[in-house]
């Protein structure tokens, strides 16, 4: 196996990442804070944008980005 096998794709992940701008200051930058959670691999992005402010709303925290990250696990390995 290897170079010139044919790829498969064996598995896919979907995780949910909403970076937090927590209001505090420090060296004249703000201080961010990313949390990263599991989701269902059919969430779409619609979904995924209304959670993050569902959630968002449990918070003191503003939101400073939001993303919906895929990650395909590729095969065959040998």
């Amino acid at each position: 196996m290897g170079l010139g096998t044919t790829v498969m794709v064996v598995g896919t992940e979907k995780s949910l990442s909403i970076t937090w701008d927590t209001g505090v200051i420090e060296d004249d930058k703000p201080v961010l804070s990313r949390q990263t959670l599991s989701v269902d691999s059919a969430m779409t992005a619609q979904e995924a944008y209304d959670a993050a402010y569902n959630i968002a709303s449990l918070t003191n925290y503003i939101i400073a980005d939001i993303r919906l990250i895929e990650t395909q696990t590729l095969g065959p390995i040998d």
